[in-house]
C-alpha cells in the first residue's frame, strides 16, 4: 500500500485525542527546553516514547484518494476481465482462476481500506519521547507532547486497576497542579 512520503509532515498537528477534564495545549514555548522546564515544575511527568493517532490534512487525504481511484480505474478492472477469461477456462485452470479471484479480493479489500481510512481520516504518528510527557491524573494517563511550539494533550489512557494504588501518591501534585488551572479559567 502506498503511503505519502514518511518524512511528510503537515503545517499542523491535530491530534485525535479529547478530554473534558484536562486542556488540550498547556502554552507555546520558543524552545524544547522550556517546555521540559514548564513540565518539570507544574507537573508529575515522565518522557516517554508514543505512537497515537492525529487527522490527516488534505495531502494525506488527495494522495489516499488518488491511490485508491487508480485502484478501482486501472487496477481492479484489469484484475477482473482476467478473472472473467479464466472462468471460460475453467475446466483446464481451476487453480489460475482461484488466484485471480484472489487478486479481485484483494483489490476490493484495499479499496475498502483506502477508503475507510480517507473517511476516517485518522493516522498514526510517532512522536520524540524526548518531548512527550505522560501525565497521570484522576485515574487516566493523559500524554502531552511539544509540537508546533505548544504543548498539545495527544493521547488519553485509562490506567489499569492495579496501577492506579501505586500513582494515587505520586498524583497530588499533578491534581493542585489542574484544580489551579480551572481556578484561573473561572476568574
Amino acid at each position: 500500500m502506498k503511503k505519502v512520503a514518511e518524512d511528510y509532515r503537515p503545517n499542523e498537528i491535530v491530534f485525535t485525542a479529547e478530554s473534558t477534564r484536562v486542556p488540550a495545549v498547556l502554552g507555546q514555548f520558543e524552545t524544547e527546553e522550556d517546555a521540559r522546564v514548564f513540565m518539570s515544575s507544574n507537573l508529575l511527568a515522565m518522557g516517554t516514547k508514543l505512537t497515537t493517532t492525529r487527522f490527516m490534512d488534505d495531502f494525506e487525504l488527495e494522495q489516499i484518494r488518488d491511490e485508491y481511484s487508480e485502484e478501482l480505474e486501472d487496477v481492479l478492472p484489469r484484475y477482473k476481465s482476467d478473472h472473467m477469461k479464466k472462468l471460460e477456462d475453467l475446466e483446464h485452470a481451476k487453480q489460475v482462476e482461484k488466484e485471480a479471484k484472489e487478486m479481485v479480493n484483494a483489490s476490493l479489500n484495499k479499496i475498502q481500506q483506502l477508503a475507510a481510512e480517507a473517511n476516517e481520516r485518522i493516522t498514526e504518528i510517532d512522536l520524540d519521547p524526548s518531548l512527550t510527557w505522560e501525565v497521570p491524573y484522576d485515574g487516566k494517563r493523559y500524554y502531552y507532547t511539544l509540537i508546533d511550539a505548544e504543548l498539545k494533550l495527544a493521547k488519553v489512557r485509562e490506567i489499569p486497576q492495579f496501577e492506579i494504588e501505586d500513582l494515587l501518591t505520586s498524583c497530588d501534585k499533578n491534581a493542585k497542579y489542574f484544580d489551579k488551572l480551572k481556578k484561573v479559567a473561572n476568574e
